[in-house]
Parts: C-alpha cells; sequence; structure tokens
C-alpha cells in the first residue's frame, strides 16, 4: 500500500510539472487564438499563468517531500549527449520559488494590466511574453543538458528585453531594453565558453550528469569558475556587472520587476551553485582556497555599495533595484563562506553558510516581489515613482501601506520576519570561520564587518522609503488623490506577505526543505541547518510580539472607556507658524544626507544633481571599455567588405585553426 502510494505521488509530481509547461505553453498560444479581444486575452493568458505557475510549485513541493520526479529525454545518445529535463532537489526547490511567486504576480497582473490595456499596449503581446518568460526559466531550472539550458537561458533573456522595452512608445524603455540585452548577452558569451570546457573534459557530452562524473584538471577548474563567475553574475547584477538592474527595472511595469527581480536573477544563483557545488564538486573535495575568498569579496563589495547608492535615490524602482544587487551580495557572502569552509576542513559551517545563502534566496524573492508590486501598487494609484512627491499614503493606501511595511522589515532582517533568519544564519555560518586559519579568519572576520554595516544601512533606507513614502502628509496632488490597490493587486502581495511571515516563524520547515540540496551538494554537515534552525527563537518573538499588540490594544480600550470624558478641542500651537507645508518634511536624500556625506568617496558628489550610484563603476571600467570598442571599431569595419571571396577566407582560416587545436588535442 506505501509503495502503491509513493508510486502514485510521484506519477502525480511528474504529470504536475509537464502540466505546467503546457499550461504555459497554453497561455502563449492564446496571444494568437484571442489577438482581437484585449480583455479577454488578457484575463485568459493571465489565468492560465497562475494555474501553470500553481502546478509547477506543487510539483516542485512533492519533490522535496521525496516523490521524485522522472526525467524525460526529448532527444537520446545525440552527439552532444541526451536533452531532456527532470527535477532534482536543487530544481525542485527553485521550481518552488519560480512557481510561488508565478502566482502572486499572476494574481497582482489581472489589475495591474488595465492601465496598460487602456494606454493602447497589446495585451496578446503582454501574455505571450509573460508566459514565455515563466515558462523559460521552469525549464532552465530543470534543463539537464547544457544545450537545452543555453537555450531557454537565452529566451529568458529575450522575453524579458521585450517585457523591460514593453512601453515601446517610451524611448526610454527601448534604451533600458538595450543595456539589458547587451549585458546579458555577454554573460551569455562566458557561459557558452564555459560549458564547452565542462563538455571537453566529460568526453564531449553536455549532459549535467556527465558533468558531474568528470574530473578537471586545477588549470580548468579554475576558468570554469571564473567564467560561471562573470556569465552569472551579469545576469544576478553582482558587482560591477550590476549597471544593467537600475536601468532595467525603473522601465519595465512592475508586475515584470517583480518577476525579474524575485526569480529571474535567482536562475543565476541555481547556475552558479549547480556549477561550484555539483559539477566541479566543491562540497565534497576541497575547492581552491581563493574561489571563497573572492565570492566573499565580491559580495561584500555589492552588498554594501548596492545599499549604499539606495541611500541616495528618490525613484521607489531604482532604489529596489539597488537593493537587489545588495541581497545578491549577501547571497554570494553565503556562497562564498560555503566554499571556503568547504576547502579548510569546516564542514558543518560550510552547510550552514550555503543552507543561509539559499533561504536568503527565497526569502529574497518573496520580499522583494512584494515590495516591486508594493511600487507598482504606489504608481497604479499616486502615478509617480518619485518619493519626494510622495507621503500620506499609509491614510489612502492603508492595506498596501501594510503590505509594503513587512516587505520593507523583511528586507532590513527585523525579526521574526524571514529576512533576520536568513541573515542571522549567515552571521552564524561567518563567525564559525573565526579562529581557523589565518586567511580563513581574516575573510571571514571582513565578511562579518560588510554584512553588519549592510544590516545597518538596509534599516536607515527602508525607514527612508516607507517613511517618507507612506507617512507625513501629502506632497503633491498625485499622493492628495491615491486610493487603495484593487483587490486581487492586494492578494497577490497579501500571499507574498504572508510567506515572508510564515518562512520567518517556521525556518525549520525551510531547513528541511532545503536539505536534500545541501545533500545534493556534498555537504557533508549537512545535518547540522536542523539545530541552527532550530536554534532561532522566532516563533517565540512572533507570539510575544501578537501578545503584547493585544494587551496594549485591550488597555488603551479600557482606559478610554474608564476614564471618557468630554474634552474641549482648539487650536494647537503652532509655534508661529501659520500654515504645515510638505516643504517643512524631510526629504528623500536628506533623510540619509548623514550617510551619504560619511561616503562621499564611493558615492557620486552630492553637488551633482545627476548624481547616479553607477558613476564611479562606468568610470572605472565602462566608459574605457566603449572606448576602446569605438577605437577599435574603424579597423574591425573593414573586415565587412562584401565580397564572398573574402568570407571564404575566414571560413578557411577558422576551419585551419579548429583541427589543429584538435589535432593537438
Amino acid at each position: 500500500m506505501v509503495q502503491y502510494l509513493l508510486s502514485a505521488f510521484s506519477g502525480l509530481a511528474f504529470w504536475l510539472f509537464w502540466a505546467s509547461a503546457a499550461l504555459f505553453a497554453a497561455g502563449m498560444a492564446s496571444a494568437f487564438i484571442l489577438p482581437k479581444s484585449q480583455r479577454l486575452a488578457k484575463n485568459f493568458g493571465i489565468g492560465l499563468a497562475l494555474l501553470a505557475s500553481l502546478s509547477l510549485f506543487a510539483s516542485g513541493a512533492l519533490s522535496l517531500l521525496g516523490f521524485a520526479i522522472n526525467p524525460i529525454v526529448l532527444a537520446a545518445d545525440t552527439q552532444i549527449g541526451s536533452i531532456g529535463f527532470g527535477v532534482d532537489a536543487l530544481s525542485a526547490f527553485f521550481a518552488i520559488i519560480i512557481g510561488f511567486v508565478g502566482i502572486a504576480v499572476s494574481l497582482y497582473s489581472f489589475p495591474y494590466m488595465e492601465e496598460y490595456e487602456k494606454k493602447g499596449y497589446s495585451m496578446p503581446r503582454f501574455v505571450f511574453l509573460f508566459n514565455l518568460f515563466l515558462l523559460s526559466m521552469a525549464l532552465v531550472a530543470t534543463a539537464q543538458n547544457a544545450a537545452a539550458f543555453l537555450a531557454f537561458w537565452e529566451l529568458m533573456a529575450l522575453s524579458s528585453y521585450y517585457l523591460v522595452s514593453f512601453e515601446h512608445k517610451e524611448e526610454a524603455s527601448k534604451n533600458s531594453g538595450f543595456v539589458y540585452l547587451l549585458m546579458t548577452h555577454i554573460g551569455t558569451a562566458c557561459l557558452i565558453l564555459m560549458f564547452l570546457i565542462l563538455a571537453g573534459g566529460a568526453g564531449g557530452s553536455m549532459d549535467f550528469a556527465a558533468f558531474a562524473k568528470a574530473s578537471y584538471p586545477p588549470a580548468a577548474m579554475d576558468l570554469i569558475f571564473i567564467l560561471a563567475l562573470i556569465g552569472f553574475g551579469v545576469k544576478a547584477g553582482m558587482m560591477p556587472f550590476h549597471i544593467w538592474l537600475p536601468i532595467a527595472h525603473p522601465q519595465a511595469p512592475s508586475n515584470i520587476s517583480a518577476l525579474m527581480s524575485g526569480v529571474m536573477l535567482k536562475t543565476a544563483i541555481y547556475g552558479m551553485v549547480r556549477v561550484i557545488f555539483v559539477f566541479l564538486a566543491a562540497g565534497s573535495s576541497p575547492a581552491p582556497l581563493w574561489w571563497g575568498v573572492l565570492l566573499l569579496a565580491l559580495g561584500a563589495i555589492s552588498a554594501v555599495m548596492g545599499v549604499l547608492y539606495s541611500l541616495m535615490e528618490h525613484d521607489l524602482k531604482i532604489l529596489l533595484a539597488y537593493h537587489s544587487i545588495e541581497n545578491i551580495g549577501i547571497i554570494l557572502l553565503g556562497i562564498g563562506a560555503a566554499v571556503l569552509f568547504s576547502s579548510a576542513g569546516l564542514a558543518a559551517f560550510a552547510a550552514i553558510a550555503l543552507f543561509a545563502a539559499l533561504f536568503h534566496t527565497l526569502n529574497h524573492a518573496l520580499f522583494k516581489s512584494l515590495l516591486f508590486c508594493g511600487a507598482g501598487a504606489v504608481m497604479h494609484s499616486a502615478h509617480t515613482r518619485n518619493i519626494d512627491e510622495l507621503g500620506g499614503l499609509a491614510k489612502r493606501m492603508p492595506i498596501a501601506a501594510v503590505l509594503f511595511f513587512i516587505g520593507a522589515a523583511s528586507i532590513a532582517a527585523l525579526p521574526p520576519l524571514n529576512g533576520f533568519v536568513s541573515e542571522w544564519l549567515t552571521f552564524t555560518a561567518l563567525l564559525g570561520g573565526i579562529g581557523s586559519s589565518s586567511t580563513v579568519s581574516f575573510a571571514s572576520a571582513g565578511a562579518i564587518l560588510f554584512l553588519a554595516l549592510t544590516s545597518a544601512f538596509a534599516v536607515a533606507a527602508f525607514a527612508k522609503a516607507f517613511g517618507i513614502t507612506f507617512l507625513g502628509a501629502p506632497r503633491s496632488k498625485h499622493a492628495e488623490n491615491a486610493k487603495d490597490s484593487p483587490k486581487y493587486m492586494l492578494a497577490g502581495m497579501a500571499l507574498l506577505a504572508l510567506a515572508c511571515i510564515f518562512a520567518g516563524i517556521f525556518p525549520l520547515l525551510i531547513a528541511q526543505a532545503i536539505f536534500p540540496t545541501l545533500s545534493l551538494a556534498g555537504m557533508a554537515g549537512a545535518s547540522s541547518i536542523f539545530v541552527a534552525a532550530d536554534a532561532l527563537p522566532t516563533l517565540g518573538i512572533f507570539l510575544a510580539l501578537g501578545a503584547i499588540c493585544i494587551v496594549v490594544y485591550l488597555l488603551v480600550n479600557f482606559l478610554r472607556r474608564r476614564f471618557h470624558e468630554k474634552v474641549e478641542a482648539g487650536p494647537t500651537w503652532d509655534c508661529g507658524i501659520q500654515k504645515y507645508t510638505p516643504r517643512m518634511q524631510y526629504s528623500a536624500k536628506g533623510f540619509t544626507m548623514p550617510i551619504i556625506r560619511a561616503f562621499d568617496f564611493l558615492v557620486s558628489p552630492i553637488s551633482n544633481e545627476n548624481a547616479t550610484g553607477s558613476r564611479l563603476f562606468v568610470w572605472l571600467i565602462y566608459s574605457p571599455l566603449k572606448n576602446a570598442f569605438l577605437w577599435v571599431s574603424p579597423f574591425s569595419r573593414k573586415l565587412q567588405t562584401g565580397k564572398m571571396i573574402h568570407y571564404l577566407l575566414y571560413l578557411l582560416v577558422t576551419l585551419v585553426i579548429v583541427i589543429t587545436y584538435a589535432i593537438m588535442g
């Protein structure tokens, strides 16, 4: 009977996964079936995406519960291996993230896209791209072959590019889409080269299973690691490859920003974890120590610089984009610590570090999707992203304000919410490196310092973001006329907010879900994560806060009834100020000016009205590269002669080089 049930649930998980792919495909097809009916195409296409996301989430959850999903092979024994898709523990974890955020964002999108419909943008085009984007992310996370992975990685990039530039009537949308497409293809070029090197060590096969069994010389492993770091780092928004994030997010629709920041960036984390811990086996055989140090350094820079740049922003979506960079930095700190501690033989702390990184990956997907949806709700109602033109929205949008506050408290790592748990686990893991070898101790101490700075600055950034947006008096007519969001938008946000609370107060359940992934990654001390998760008293904190709120509420009501008296009210003394104006409130930049002044050498000059957070990196890296390309372009243009004989000569030279390389082996 037990075997029958196991077989039945495994079969259910298999069919749910492929049902999700079929539903996403049906959502894409609906764009062609219903091209003339904007409203029907929108509702039908988004509805199919909702069902597909629900099916994907359920299949991932069943897989992590132990009901294996057998892979399906579309083409067996080809020259590059078998083209197939399957769900192992790592794929299942990311399928859950994609599915859950897809459910929430699909709910949110029903009313949110009505404004775009009124502006004359094509809803069939949107639902086609929306379903393709979600499908491509799901298949990236479940591909079992490098060729399939790269094909859907490219589809993910192209669909997200067209979604970023969905408002094609705006010049800024087209420009931001181009920058994003350029950066993502630089990363893809690195990934293609990385997979070719992996295939070379796996006898020419591009199957992931062959990569995991192959062995590589140290030089090849180092090159694979660097290419993976650049290729996936560009997509993740890791500094210094982050410049597309604050350019693309403000122009994309907010529901797409939620998917890109909450989910798409995580496909890069998925790829990085699979390459480092599954293909290169850093969890079981020691990786070079410098891998971990480099990851910690890049994570620390991304975390601190990301949050510093957010402090100087008054555009709500750009501020959130910089916090995506910050949180990718925190995830990289966990991954870097896992590699470092594996190399140093600290198996238990390596497992806790990777657990913290994966936990924060989940958490960031939840609270960043919630915050981008909250920003969309503000824009939908107040028609501006400029924080300095908002204020007083808590009275006009009370439900959206509460939900945005939960997201802000989560990303600021306030207990007992989910951001606190994963950051605390990251601290716990890093503290385990203190007292080891000098290199490990120094790297761990530096990472702790940067993470502490990041946490403090994040509180200041979201005190600004929430306080100036939702509290005080309205600073413009837009803010005065705002009203709460439609119910489906609020339902999508509420689902994400509840998940933030749940993941915060039940970390042990999250540990049980992540444990199979750690085992797949070769973490010898994986069982230690249960001790670390169980040591967090978040449920007690939640219950204590709830009890305090109830007691205070009852006490205030008792005192109000007990000492109820008629009080005559008159005008409040106004210190001689005849009229209170919004200009008397803090501005976004004024609120954080002390921090900006202290770190002015890292951020753009305060005196520059057009200061942007990426100026330092543009000046150091991207402007010299642009100038170099412009200098080379006139010479490379001469290769395009238009004469067939020249192109045949280029092919001949390339063929000779390839044959020579193959012979010399």
